[in-house]
């Protein structure tokens, strides 16, 4: 009973935790290529410095050995981390909102658009990096927020330290710092922007510290290459306006609400419960944009909350930029939703608007992303990985190679000697080469169906195999959202 009590007079904990429970029952059985990766190098403890999320993998090591005892798929351990994390960052985002506006249906509602996005739906289910650099970030903002109210060294200290390893979890986080940092200079005080800045030295000074494990000798030079790799070697290429525009569009999107190829097969396959959803959301999203509409602008007052919410403003233009710099990135936009509550909690003091699009976000994200992507198979990936073993002397020509090679370091952990080639790079001269050469070339682009996604919007397949007449068939994989024919040719 004290428990239910508890929850009446703060709804905003009952939240947070049925959402951090729906996170756990709904944990992705269709991870990501990267997810694949992570999970690689954490179970087989193999390039575990990552430049760009460098302590993200050796985090995931250590819990692997922690509960090990669990017998759980290791993959499986690492998003059920990610689920709890995601409750964390959701906890943060509640003391932020109740320092703006302490009313609890005010903060609950705040809770419930933030944990029903997309964006953020989708790390919290996978074994993705984005979710402890963000716990660590939103951490930071709320003791900078603290901090601007009453000026103290522990306040800053904590942010510093917050800091630190949300950009040694990912680099994306130095946006955060930037802001933070600017905030400091305007503040004028000295000795609190040397506080900070000693505190962040442990940055570089832990990327040293893993160059030198890596290769027995630090530089500065060899520093810098390692912590930009993506850009030395060419990884992170430079945006196409095509890419930036139509990308950074849907990424943003995206952040929000789900939208893929794949629904359209599921809302055919699910008409009548999808009709059902489509018209509620509908009717929350309208009632919400009207609500918001009505709702009267606030005025912002206090000295230091103008200074804060110019911070946000800078965060978020910041995040939107380099995500969009980065062919729209939608990873690197995790953030966005949590700053938008922020400043809308600044701005307005109504809960209606949130409240509304926030039922409206969860009944759309949960129908046509958590339970399709958690309970329905969607690709044979996973079944051509394990056919890789038994045919090293044939040339697999796939659709997704980067997914099938990760899934391989991760079940094996290691890769094995046989041409993977990606579809859209495969060339017809490529082809004729190694049918000469008596390879026996196997492939999922003939007779399937893709659904339209990312990739699909920026890339063609080169070669035309023609159909399945006389092919052997050796997977035939059939889903509500995808139909894919593995064949020898």
């Amino acid at each position: 009973m004290k428990i239910v009590n508890y929850f009446r007079k703060k709804p905003s904990y009952l939240v947070v935790f049925c959402l951090t429970v729906i996170y756990l029952l709904f944990l992705s059985i269709n991870p990501v290529s990267d997810a694949y990766s992570n999970a690689y190098s954490s179970l087989w403890g193999k390039e575990l410095l990552r430049p760009h999320h460098l302590l993200y993998c050796l985090y995931g090591r250590l819990i692997l050995k922690i509960f090990a005892f669990a017998q759980l798929e290791p993959i499986v351990v690492l998003q059920i981390s990610n689920a709890l994390v995601a409750g964390g960052c959701l906890l943060v985002l509640r003391r932020i909102i109740k320092r703006i506006n302490p009313e609890e249906k005010f903060i609950t509602s705040s809770i419930l658009f933030c944990g029903a996005c997309f964006g953020f739906m989708r790390f919290a289910t996978d074994n993705e990096c984005y979710m402890i650099p963000l716990f660590f970030n939103l951490l930071a903002i709320y003791y900078v927020q603290v901090f601007l109210i009453r000026n103290s060294y522990s306040r800053m200290l904590k942010a510093a330290i917050s800091l630190v390893l949300a950009c040694l979890f990912h680099q994306i986080s130095i946006l955060v710092w930037l802001s933070v940092a600017g905030v400091l200079v305007f503040n004028r005080n000295k000795k609190y922007i040397l506080c900070f800045l000693a505190v962040s030295l442990a940055i570089p000074a832990v990327y040293v510290v893993s160059v030198y494990s890596l290769s027995g000798e630090v530089s500065v030079k060899s520093t810098i290459e390692f912590a930009l790799t993506d850009y030395m070697n060419g990884t992170a290429q430079m945006p196409q306006v095509k890419q930036v525009l139509v990308l950074s569009f849907v990424s943003l999107i995206r952040t929000f609400v789900q939208v893929h190829g794949y629904m359209f097969d599921f809302v055919k396959d699910n008409l009548a419960i999808s009709i059902i959803v489509i018209a509620m959301v509908a009717c929350f999203f309208v009632l919400g944009c009207i609500a918001f509409v009505k709702d009267k602008h606030r005025v912002l007052r206090l000295f230091h909350e103008r200074r804060f919410v110019r911070m946000l403003w800078v965060l978020l233009i910041f995040t939107f930029c380099f995500a969009a710099f980065s062919n729209g990135n939608a990873e690197f936009m995790t953030m966005i939703p949590f700053l938008v509550v922020m400043l809308h909690a600044y701005y307005f003091s109504c809960q209606k608007p949130l409240i509304l699009l926030g039922l409206s976000l969860l009944l759309w994200n949960f129908t046509f992303a958590l339970y399709p992507l958690g309970r329905i198979k969607m690709t044979p990936d996973s079944d051509i990985a394990s056919m890789i073993r038994n045919n090293e002397n044939a040339v697999f020509v796939l659709r997704n190679k980067n997914m099938v090679e990760n899934i391989c370091l991760y079940k094996y952990g290691k890769t094995f000697d046989v041409a993977l080639n990606h579809a859209y790079k495969y060339t017809k001269e490529q082809y004729v080469t190694d049918k000469q050469a008596g390879k026996t070339i196997i492939t999922d682009i003939i007779g399937g169906k893709e659904s339209i996604s990312r990739g699909s919007l920026i890339e063609d397949v080169k070669i035309d195999f023609g159909d399945l007449k006389n092919r052997k068939i050796l997977i035939n994989f059939e889903s509500p959202m995808c139909k894919r024919i593995v064949c020898e040719l």
